[in-house]
């Protein structure tokens, strides 16, 4: 969708399937008349009154046959969510019945919507920002409780404001720059390149931290992926069954049966996890293994955590050395276990020296709900609970958010140092960029990108 239509559009707004109710939407400046020429109602108000809810049925209007009791529920623009006048018609859930009545509406003045017409009319019509469309976005697929709280938290607005308060800033600095550089000849008060250093700084400073709980928001939001690290056969796939409740990956005595990663989802407490089994870490025997060698690695790299899992039942080798180096080169929290508690026991304490190791048995089931536990521990200490900090972004507002701090970061340093032009030309960028972060700056094509992943009726 290229281009900014005003029209009057309409969409079943509840899944396909039998149920109680089905809802359908109509937003734009012909509804009222569409609902005139298909609604009767079942009372004296007069139709359309704002914020009314209405009992009568929808007629076809060249049989006069009646489709369905509805209820209608009238919002005036620009008091509705697309600032449009707007109608919800509540119908009764049958398939059958919701589709006579939208192409009763169809034919009668609207047009079909595409996906996410509503909320890019609400974000055109001033409504919410790209901020807040990407909380709905969000709220709508969350998987868990603590997805659809860090959703509804942004759309409180908290991060749209920070945002254009930050970018208000930054363009109050350029605009001082631009009159110091276009009008130098005028009584313009001279730039204190000292305090302009300092300030700049300073939301360099608040841009971080903001940045820093997008990233975790992303995390968050796409289920916290934790990595089963080990040697081939310490009984990674044995753990991932036990805490999946299922038998997902192969167990068997042969080492190296995981030759891939394997990724499910479960939930611990409110914290959707994406749990992720990994090839065996050792020297490769085949290029095979090679490769999910090299997966492990990156699945590594984009873990939030990691568990380590050894085979307390042999004795330490150099595998084993090279899974513990490799939790301790990652930089991330991790969490060690002395697997097959069940058996006579061969590694010794001094391997786990300066780590709390949690002892399990993956075959009796003992001590995995301390594993459980502990990552949940892990969870909450890193403040990925606080959820009030934390901010969503699409791919393309996060695209933006890095190229702002790049060029404040440059000019940051600049300040002082560089020809007042080059620290223009760098604020410039910042400012556009952080307009393509809350959609104050943001193009059409962009738009049609952001709002390609909502449904049909949203």
């Amino acid at each position: 969708m290229s281009k900014v239509r005003t029209d009057t559009i309409a969409a079943v707004a509840t899944p396909p399937g039998r149920s109680a109710i089905g809802l359908i939407r109509v937003s734009g400046p012909a509804t009222f008349e569409v609902l005139k020429k298909i609604f009767k109602t079942g009372g004296k108000k007069t139709f359309p009154l704002p914020h009314c809810v209405y009992y009568g049925s929808i007629i076809e209007p060249g049989s006069g046959l009646t489709a369905d009791k509805v209820l209608v529920t009238t919002f005036v623009a620009p008091h509705s969510y697309t600032g449009e006048n707007l109608v919800e018609i509540s119908t009764h859930g049958n398939m059958v019945v919701v589709s006579k009545v939208l192409q009763i509406i169809l034919l009668n003045g609207a047009r079909g919507a595409e996906a996410g017409e509503f909320t890019r009319r609400a974000f055109l019509n001033g409504k919410m920002d790209l901020l807040e469309v990407e909380a709905v976005s969000q709220l709508l697929s969350a998987g868990s409780m603590s997805q659809a709280r860090l959703a509804l938290n942004q759309l409180d607005g908290l991060p749209s404001h920070f945002v254009s308060r930050v970018r208000s800033r930054l363009l109050d600095h350029l605009v001082q720059l631009e009159a110091s550089l276009n009008f130098p000849e005028d009584a313009i008060e001279a730039i204190d390149e000292h305090l302009l250093a300092r300030d700049l700084k300073k939301i360099l400073a608040e841009l971080q931290i903001f940045a820093d709980n997008a990233r975790n928001g992303s995390m968050v939001a796409g289920g916290l992926k934790v990595a089963l690290l080990g040697r081939p056969n310490s009984g990674k796939s044995s753990i991932m069954n036990y805490m999946l409740g299922r038998e997902r990956a192969i167990v068997t005595e042969v080492a190296g049966t995981t030759r891939d990663t394997l990724e499910e989802s479960l939930m611990i407490g409110n914290y959707s996890i994406k749990l992720i089994d990994t090839a065996g870490l050792r020297e490769p025997g085949d290029r095979i293994e090679a490769i999910g060698i090299e997966r492990t690695r990156r699945a590594v790299d984009e873990a939030f955590a990691l568990i380590g899992v050894f085979d307390g039942a042999d004795s330490p080798d150099g595998d084993d050395r090279l899974v513990m180096a490799e939790l301790e080169r990652a930089g991330k929290p991790f969490l060690v276990v002395r697997n097959k508690a069940d058996l006579a026991q061969r590694l010794p304490d001094a391997f786990f020296e300066g780590k709390q190791q949690i002892v399990v048995s993956a075959l009796k089931g003992y001590g995995l709900d301390q594993l459980v536990a502990d990552l949940r521990r892990v969870i909450e200490e890193s403040g990925l609970a606080e959820y009030e900090d934390l901010v969503l972004l699409g791919a393309q507002q996060s695209t933006a958010l890095e190229k702002a701090l790049t060029a404040l970061a440059r000019a940051s340093a600049g300040a002082g140092q560089m020809y007042q032009d080059m620290l223009a030309i760098d604020l410039e960028e910042a400012v556009r960029e952080l307009g393509r972060v809350n959609g104050e700056t943001v193009d059409v094509n962009t738009l049609d990108l952001v709002f390609e992943r909502f449904c049909i009726g949203k």
